[in-house]
């Protein structure tokens, strides 16, 4: 019976280990991306507004037939109206991207312009609680970013979108990297322990 367990943990440890490999792989395709990104931030750009846009069709088509499939159509006109302004705009970003990309950067200054305000409105209702300081310079970089992607548009519609992606693709690639080094360590480390 010890014997059998053993083994199962042990083809279970070299999944793990073998797993872990396949994981490392892709931590390393994610940072080579997000670097290409980073390093060609329009094409990436354009590259998200298709797929916001193939998405955004996709999820607009859904919505309209769900409208007609109501009991009675009366009920779906709303789900209708949305799920048609949902459609032309992903038609809009895969026909238009260049445009498309324009309306994303906008979006993210205003949410970035937003988020600002609100955390430095929070850091002065938690003044003098630990961590307000942070909190308020987080907010004030947050708005010093809106402002400089507002000045500098449309030219940075050129590289915010397709940069922001590249950083947030590199930094999930050193953290898919980091877990499968750790979980490829534990699978050896049990390996080890059995073997010994």
């Amino acid at each position: 019976m010890n014997g059998e367990v053993e083994a199962r943990i042990e083809s279970w440890l070299h999944r793990a280990k073998k797993n872990a490999g396949w994981l490392m792989a892709l931590g390393v395709l994610e940072v080579l991306v997000g670097l290409a990104a980073i390093f060609s931030p329009l094409v990436a750009g354009v590259a998200v507004v298709i797929i916001v846009g193939v998405v955004m069709l996709i999820v607009g088509i859904a919505r309209i037939i769900s409208a007609f499939m109501a009991g009675s159509f009366g009920s779906g006109v709303l789900a209708f109206l949305w799920g048609l302004l949902v459609t032309v705009a992903g038609y809009y970003f895969i026909t238009h991207p260049a445009l498309g990309l324009a309306s994303l950067t906008l979006f993210v200054a205003v949410a970035l312009a937003i988020d600002g305000v609100m955390r430095t409105i929070m850091a002065f209702q938690m003044k003098p609680a630990s961590g307000w300081g942070w909190m308020l310079f987080g907010g004030v970089i947050s708005v010093v970013l809106a402002v400089m992607v507002f000045n500098r548009f449309p030219v940075s519609a050129a590289w915010l979108v397709g940069t922001l992606v590249g950083i947030s693709v590199l930094f999930n690639g050193f953290t898919t990297l980091s877990v499968a080094m750790a979980a490829r360590k534990l699978a050896s480390a049990g390996m080890e322990r059995l073997g010994g």
